[in-house]
């Protein structure tokens, strides 16, 4: 199991982690171009359907596994009719309820580097067919873009003050263990987008916990934190409700087995 149950934060995910309209169906389209005709495919960590929205639409065979019961029941209030598609709880840690060589590709967006990745990819291999396919994806926000420097500085802080980060976020450990097991990789931009915030619209979810990597963190480390972090963005840049214009683009590291 893994302390990263992201039912406490499933009525705020699609407003805080969210694509901007036909994002999602760009990264689908991508997607599909690179597999065999009428693919397998198997979502971990499938939360309420910001990845797997345009499958399911599009009728594509497509299971998604999640360990939170919430996150689920927003993404089948948003799909009444699944179609071809499948949504289960499971722990992606834990034997996946998938046959052994059934899928064309695993699809895994900031899931990955929250459990225990030799479990996990172990299992990710097990439902692979031959030469299938693990999609990596995130996130990558312009360098200079408040989000890529706050957060940062954040936990940059939170290390001075003796919390050290619970888990493997650069997701090394996998990395690692894919490249033993030989498994092809490469690195694609699959969509841009440009995205508005202030710099308090990026501390405030972590005054508010409602990011996964401050959810081990301490009450009292975490609020001060925030608090020095606060500080340190107001000389940074004065005033905290000013908006910043930034590139967004969607990253798959692409893993051929």
């Amino acid at each position: 199991m893994t302390d990263y149950n992201f039912d406490r934060v499933a009525a705020l995910y699609d407003a805080t982690r969210g694509f901007p309209p036909g994002v999602a169906e760009r990264i689908c389209t991508w997607m599909l171009s690179r597999l065999p005709q009428d693919p397998t495919i198997t979502e971990v960590g499938v939360g309420t359907g910001r990845i797997a929205l345009p499958f399911i639409e599009r009728g594509v065979r497509y299971t998604g596994l999640d360990i939170s019961e919430a996150m689920l029941s927003r993404l089948r209030a948003k799909v009444p009719d699944l179609r071809n598609a499948q949504v289960a709880i499971a722990d992606i840690t834990a034997p996946l309820p998938l046959g052994d060589a059934t899928q064309d590709a695993v699809i895994a967006v900031h899931v990955l580097h929250l459990v225990d990745a030799i479990k996990a990819l172990t299992q990710v291999r097990r439902v692979l067919k031959p030469h299938g396919a693990l999609v990596w994806g995130y996130t990558k926000h312009d360098e200079l873009a408040p989000h890529s420097r706050i957060r940062p500085k954040f936990h940059e802080i939170v290390a001075e003050l003796g919390a050290e980060k619970p888990r493997d976020f650069t997701g090394q450990v996998a990395k690692e263990l894919l490249a033993q097991w030989g498994a092809h990789a490469t690195r694609h931009t699959a969509a841009v987008w440009q995205e508005r915030e202030t710099p308090r619209d990026v501390l405030q979810p972590l005054r508010e916990k409602a990011m996964s990597s401050v959810w081990l963190i301490p009450d009292e480390i975490l609020a001060e934190a925030v608090r020095r972090t606060e500080a340190w963005a107001k000389t940074e840049y004065g005033n905290l409700d000013q908006p910043h214009t930034y590139d967004v683009s969607f990253v798959a590291d692409w893993y051929q087995f």
